[in-house]
This record gives structure tokens, C-alpha cells and sequence, in this order.
């Protein structure tokens, strides 16, 4: 019994480990541009449509199992296993085939049969050998299907015609190669090397050479060939259903323009997949290969839109990788059991029964060995999804509901702030999308300025307060902690027009009513003319800084006068170790750590320095103001009340006020889903005299506020 749970741990650690990898593609594999669109195509996909891929993958395993056996009986194999063993090994099969490129993975096949159940080598690979030509053969019959639907439709397409030849013409080739060529090529080269002085290890390899040649011959003269033809040909069109309904499952939800496409454009995608997994490219579990092959299909078919090609096809990928390996892991603990017990059989039988089946220094090293590789497998996941949860929710929070607050205390709130002339700008998402809502100050009036369905954040207003700079999402929802899939754009508050200024870039500045400055790719803050759309880079961290050049900046700010911009990164790159982030001052040959904390900008003037740091006097977090040449911190607020977690502070452009969110605590910390209000607070007066200006429990963030001459 414990040997058997070894064993199985000794399995589940190669799931863990192969989910984890998976998740890894995810989390640090792909680009973050690209990372929204898979997280929402993966959780939108049409789980109905995925258990129907799940119900056909096992129809298609029992077909093909019976193929392998089919072989296998016609070639005179002696040690048939049964159709449920063969069953096993095709499962884990299919997990292998898609570990290695190339199919090498197919070899798994080969060990699993030969030291598992004791066939013959030689019946293992003339098995396999031809199933992989009669899944060609099935594959040329499929292509002809396409192309007579074509033909009796409108008009037959080139692609069609030009992958029917390309795949005729592998067919013959295959089919001769492994029924004469071969067989000769044993034949001829036999005879002259049989009787000459060749090492023994080689007149082996020719012995077997011969045995693998008349395993193929047996099997093409056992008149079974259409019945393998036909088990073939119920595997492909099992298999291009099951991979159809899947792509289905994920591009109605999200592309439904590449669900419109005919059904021969979408199987010839997945074909072009496959085919360019089997390419001889080092790549692990085919990623890469999978979809360089099914985004050349696309093109050839004119798909405009490669990038939601190139999504649909990674989030097909996704899913059937992580069927194929859970599957696949299952069936190697159970085919480890079972074989463990047929090894005990045998041994009770008097084979092999002089002494234990292992010795105890093997079973304890075997113990050891399992639990390392569980435990580790186990650490390794683990740590992946700890690393999918710091890249932020994949979905967007709930709308939320007006603040419970009695109206009174909203009124007095809101009264505080009846007298001041001027506006606040805000990113909320409670009309169920984060849009950019602007406040009158004077008449408690919302407004909406922007109505889009992605997502929108980090509103600026100009200096003059006529205009708005803003960020929109590449996608419907993007998570704040992706700072690479947006665009900034410029809207004339008054008209309402809006035009895009940057690309890949997020926490805009104004620089003067002109130009603008924004983070680019987390590494670079460039300066744009938001008319002429010329850009300036003004700081790079990977090129010619003092930064190190896989350094990551986050809300930086430049400031027009000394030239400097800063900036929070990781304290590891700005020179602190006081904790994981930290702020800086930087320039091109110089860093400067400032504080442990995030949100260090410059005042409207550029003469003064604020930013979010740990507390000195109880709670989390306050405001400080920091003199720019001394980098001493003066505290500015720190509320003590319900929500006490500032952030986003930001200055009026008259340096008079300051508006910032706040949320309950650090426990509610998450920028883009938690219950942040907005705060207005006079500089200089008490932190209990900040006015809260919103009362809803959605999520409102990154605030900006213009006081009007």
C-alpha cells in the first residue's frame, strides 16, 4: 500500500508541476499586453461547450486505443493487452505528444507498452509508425471533404486546394516509406552486412531492424488495412470536432467574428496548429509552435485581426493542455498501480520470487524521492498562484450600491464644499464599468465624461481646466497592476472630444496645457505634444540609466525645470531595502531613494514633493510632503476615522487643496476593486476637517481637482 502511494505521489507531483507550468505561461509567459485578453477569453469560455471537447476526448481515446490494439493483434503480438491497458497508455500518450516537440513524446508510447506489459519492441514502433501514416491518410480523406464542400458552394478557395496537395503528396510519401521503402531498404542492407566483421551491438540493431520490418509487412498483408483506415478517419473527425467545439467555446463569448468564419477556415487553423507543433522547434508543450502555426493559417485566410487570432487560438491551447495533462497524470498513477500489482502477482506466483521486490534502502529512498518531488511540485504551484494573484483581479468588482449613510451626514459632508469654485475628475466604476466622472464642487452635481466599454483611469486635468488626460484599457476589464495594456488619450472637457495620444502607456501628467508626460511599457516616460503627437523620451530605465535595465517604474512624473522624474519601483532597483517598493528621484546617471512607499509626485509648481508612506502614528498609511534637496518628510494627513488607507494624493493646480481616496485599511488595499471614496482636504488644516465628497461602495479611484480663479 505504501509502495502504491509512493508511486501515485510520485505522479500527482508531475500534474502539479505541469499545471503550475501552465499557470506560469500565464502569469510570466506572456506579455502584459496580452495577458487581459487571454484571462478574459479563458474565464468567458462556454463551459457547456467545454465538457462536449471533454465528452468527445474520451470517445476519441477509446478509438484510438482500439487502433493501437488493432495493430498490435494483426502484427502477431503474443502479449495483447486489454483494450481498458490499452486504454492507460494512450492517455498518458497523449500527454507526452504534447510535452515534446516534434512528437517525440510518442516514444512514451513505445516505453509504456514494451516495459509495462511486455511487447515487443518491434510491435510498439510498427504500431505506432502506422497510425501516425493512416492519420495522414484520414486527414488527406478530411481535406477532400473540405474542398467538395467548397466546390459544391460558391468556389473552391486556393488554400484549400494548395493544403490538399500538400497533404497528398505526405500521404504517399508516408505510406511508401513505411511499407516498401523500409522494408527493402532492411532487405537489401541485411544480407552484405550480415556476414562481415560488424561490432555485435550493430548486427543487434539489424536483427531488430528485420523484426520491425516484418511487423509492418504482416500488419499490410493482414487485409485489416480499411478497418484501420476507418478507425483513423473516426479519430480525426472526433478530434477536429472536439477542437472545433472548443475554439467555439472560446471565440463565441469573446470573438464573434472569428466564430463566423466558415468551418473549413477554422479546422484548417487547427490543423495548421498541429502541424506547427510537430514542427522540430524547441519549445515546451508545443506554446509557440501551436499558435505560429494556426495565426500563418489565419493570414492566409485574410483574418484582419491577428490579435484575437493569436488569443483564441493560445486560450484553445490553454484548455487542451490542461485536460490532456490532467487526464494524462490520472492514467499514469493508475497505470503505476496496476502495474505494481502485476509485478506482486507475479512474484506471489513463484517468477522472480527468490527475494523482496525491493530491497529497504530502495523503498525508503522511493518514499523520500515522492514526497521531495510532491512537496516541491506542491511549493512550485504554490508560488505560481501567488504570482496570478499580484497581477491583479481578472475581472471587474460589482457596480456597487449607494453608501447606507444617512442623508443628513451626507449633506453635511457635501455642504463643507458648497463654496469652493472649482471641480473633481475620478475614475468610478458605479455604473458598472470604470468610467471618468467629474464633480462640482459647488453643487454636489455628477456628471459622466466618458461613456466606453473599457475600462478608464488615472483622469488629469490640464492646467487651464479645459482639457483631460486619461488611460483606457485594451480590454473591457484590465486590472491597474497591468500597466502595459493601455492607451492614453487627450478629451476636450467642454466638447467632449477625445483623441488618443500614446500607446502602452499609463499614468499621464500634464507638463503645461501643451504636452503631456506618461509611463511607456513600464520602462521608459516619454513627453508628448498632444496636438502634433511629437514624443520625446526623457527617461529609460533600460537604456543609458543608472537604473539596472529590467528595472519597472510605475506612476512617474517628470518634472520640466530640473529635469528630473520620479518615480516608485522596486526598492531593490532605487536604492532602499526598507521593503518591496520604494520611491526615487532619477535622472539618466543618477538614482536618488526618497521613502519606502509608492505615489511620490511633484506639487502643480514643481517646487515640492508629496507621497503615500507608512504611518508614524498608528494607522497605515498618511500623506507627507517631502523637501526636494533635504528628503525630509513632513506629514501632511493622516485620517483616523473609518477609512484611513490614503491614496492618490494630488494638489490642485493652485497648490491650495488636495484630493485623494481612502479606503478602510490596508486589508482593502486593491486599487481597482475595493471601496475607496474620495477625499477633499485644505493644506494645512486638521486631517478631521477633510471633506468626503462620494458615498457609494464601488470602486472610485485616482482623483484630480481644478479650483477655478
Amino acid at each position: 500500500m505504501y509502495k502504491h502511494l509512493a508511486r501515485i505521489g510520485l505522479s500527482i507531483a508531475v500534474s502539479l508541476t505541469v499545471l503550475a507550468l501552465l499557470l506560469q505561461l500565464v502569469t510570466s509567459g506572456l506579455g502584459e499586453e496580452q495577458r487581459p485578453s487571454v484571462w478574459a477569453a479563458l474565464a468567458a469560455t462556454t463551459k457547456v461547450w467545454l465538457l462536449a471537447y471533454l465528452g468527445l476526448y474520451f470517445v476519441q481515446l477509446y478509438f484510438r486505443a482500439a487502433r493501437y490494439r488493432l495493430l498490435l493483434d494483426i502484427a502477431g503480438e503474443k502479449n495483447l493487452p486489454t483494450l481498458g491497458q490499452m486504454a492507460l497508455v494512450t492517455g498518458i500518450r497523449n500527454m507526452f505528444v504534447d510535452m515534446l516537440p516534434a512528437r517525440f513524446g510518442e516514444l512514451g508510447y513505445v516505453a509504456l507498452l514494451n516495459r509495462g506489459y511486455g511487447v515487443k519492441l518491434q510491435h510498439c514502433m510498427s504500431s505506432l509508425g502506422i497510425a501516425i501514416v493512416f492519420d495522414f491518410v484520414a486527414l488527406f480523406v478530411i481535406a477532400i471533404a473540405i474542398v467538395a464542400k467548397q466546390f459544391l458552394g460558391e468556389s473552391v478557395e486556393v488554400w484549400a486546394l494548395n493544403a490538399l496537395m500538400m497533404i497528398f503528396i505526405v500521404t504517399i510519401v508516408a505510406l511508401l516509406a513505411v511499407f516498401y521503402v523500409l522494408p527493402w531498404g532492411v532487405k537489401t542492407f541485411r544480407k552484405p552486412l550480415a556476414f562481415s566483421k560488424a561490432p555485435k551491438w550493430w548486427l543487434r540493431l539489424l536483427e531488430w531492424s528485420e523484426d520491425f520490418s516484418q511487423s509492418i509487412t504482416q500488419v499490410r498483408r493482414s487485409g485489416q488495412l480499411l478497418k484501420v483506415s476507418t478507425l483513423s478517419l473516426i479519430i480525426r473527425v472526433l478530434k477536429y470536432t472536439g477542437m472545433y467545439l472548443l475554439f467555439m467555446a472560446v471565440a463565441v463569448p469573446s470573438f464573434q467574428s472569428l466564430a463566423n468564419l466558415p468551418v473549413e477556415q477554422i479546422i484548417g487553423a487547427l490543423v495548421g496548429g498541429e502541424v506547427g507543433a510537430s514542427m522540430p522547434v524547441p519549445t515546451f508543450m508545443s506554446f509557440g509552435a501551436y499558435e505560429a502555426g494556426s495565426a500563418l493559417v489565419f493570414q492566409l485566410l485574410g483574418v484582419a485581426n491577428q490579435a484575437e487570432a493569436f488569443v483564441t487560438m493560445l486560450s484553445v491551447h490553454i484548455w487542451s493542455q490542461l485536460m490532456d495533462y490532467m487526464i494524462g497524470g490520472t492514467f499514469l498513477a493508475l497505470f503505476i498501480l496496476f502495474y505494481h500489482r502485476a509485478k506482486q502477482l507475479k512474484s506471489a506466483n513463484g517468477v522472480d520470487a527468490s527475494g523482496p521486490l525491493f530491497k529497504r534502502w530502495q523503498v525508503w529512498g522511493a518514499y523520500a524521492f515522492a514526497a521531495l518531488a510532491l512537496g516541491g511540485a506542491t511549493v512550485f504551484l504554490a508560488l505560481q498562484l501567488w504570482a496570478a494573484s499580484k497581477l491583479g483581479a481578472t475581472s471587474a468588482p460589482e457596480a456597487g450600491t449607494v453608501d447606507a449613510k444617512s442623508l443628513a451626514i451626507r449633506e453635511a459632508e457635501l455642504a463643507a464644499s458648497s463654496g469652493i469654485n472649482g471641480f473633481v475628475v475620478f475614475s468610478s466604476n458605479r455604473d458598472g464599468n470604470h468610467d471618468i466622472f467629474k464633480f462640482e464642487l459647488a453643487t454636489s452635481k455628477l456628471s459622466k465624461l466618458t461613456e466606453h466599454p473599457h475600462t478608464e483611469t488615472y483622469p488629469r486635468i490640464s492646467p487651464d481646466g479645459e482639457r483631460l488626460v486619461f488611460a483606457r484599457a485594451h480590454q473591457p476589464w484590465v486590472s491597474q497592476r497591468n500597466t502595459k495594456a493601455w492607451d492614453v488619450y487627450v478629451m476636450d472637457i467642454a466638447k467632449g472630444k477625445e483623441w488618443r495620444v500614446g500607446t502602452q502607456g499609463t499614468a499621464p501628467h500634464w507638463i503645461d496645457n501643451q504636452r503631456i508626460s506618461y509611463v511607456r511599457n513600464t520602462q521608459a516616460v516619454e513627453v508628448v505634444n498632444i496636438d502634433s503627437l511629437q514624443v520625446e523620451t526623457v527617461f529609460a530605465s533600460n537604456k543609458n540609466s543608472a537604473m539596472p535595465d529590467s528595472a519597472q517604474i510605475h506612476n512617474a512624473r517628470y518634472n520640466p525645470i530640473t529635469e528630473q522624474t520620479t518615480l516608485t519601483g522596486r526598492q531593490s532597483d532605487v536604492g532602499l531595502n526598507t521593503g518591496s517598493w520604494g520611491t526615487a528621484i532619477v535622472s539618466q546617471d543618477s538614482v536618488q531613494g526618497v521613502l519606502n512607499g509608492c505615489e511620490l509626485s511633484w506639487n502643480s509648481a514643481y517646487t515640492g514633493l508629496f507621497q503615500v508612506t507608512p504611518s508614524a502614528r498608528g494607522s497605515a498609511v498618511e500623506i507627507v510632503a517631502i523637501d526636494p534637496q533635504t528628503l525630509a518628510p513632513t506629514p501632511l494627513i493622516d485620517l483616523q476615522g473609518e477609512f484611513n488607507h490614503e491614496y492618490w494624493p494630488k494638489d490642485s493646480n493652485n497648490g491650495e487643496y488636495m484630493v485623494f481616496g481612502a479606503s478602510r485599511g490596508p486589508q482593502d488595499h486593491e486599487h481597482d476593486t475595493k471601496d475607496y471614496e474620495i477625499f477633499l482636504w485644505k493644506v494645512g488644516s486638521a486631517s478631521d476637517q477633510a471633506t468626503r465628497l462620494t458615498f457609494h461602495t464601488g470602486n472610485d479611484n485616482w482623483p484630480d481637482v481644478y479650483i477655478r480663479d
